[in-house]
């Protein structure tokens, strides 16, 4: 099982605003989704639990499925992915 985190914070958004995206997925040994969270900071009237922050929801059940993973001994790898833009 592997857990990728994928972060996008632009240039023209600055880290100063806050603005981009968080993305966790995790996959099987095959690569097929099994559970996936996002999280989208984008302006600040749709960053609701409904809208923007509705990944948030996801989060346990993540937690779950690599918790029960881990009990049955499967190991779990960990990438991490800079989608930002370079210059």
């Amino acid at each position: 099982m592997k857990l990728i985190e994928a972060r996008c914070v632009r240039k023209e958004y600055g880290y100063e605003t806050g603005k981009g995206s968080v993305r966790v997925k995790l996959v099987d040994d095959v690569g097929n989704a099994i559970k996936s969270a996002s999280i989208y900071a984008g302006e600040s009237e749709d960053a609701t639990f409904y809208r923007d922050l509705d990944g948030a929801f996801n989060i346990a059940d993540l937690v779950k499925v690599a918790y029960e993973a881990g009990k049955r001994g499967e190991t779990l790898e960990y990438e991490f992915v800079d989608e930002s833009e370079d210059d």
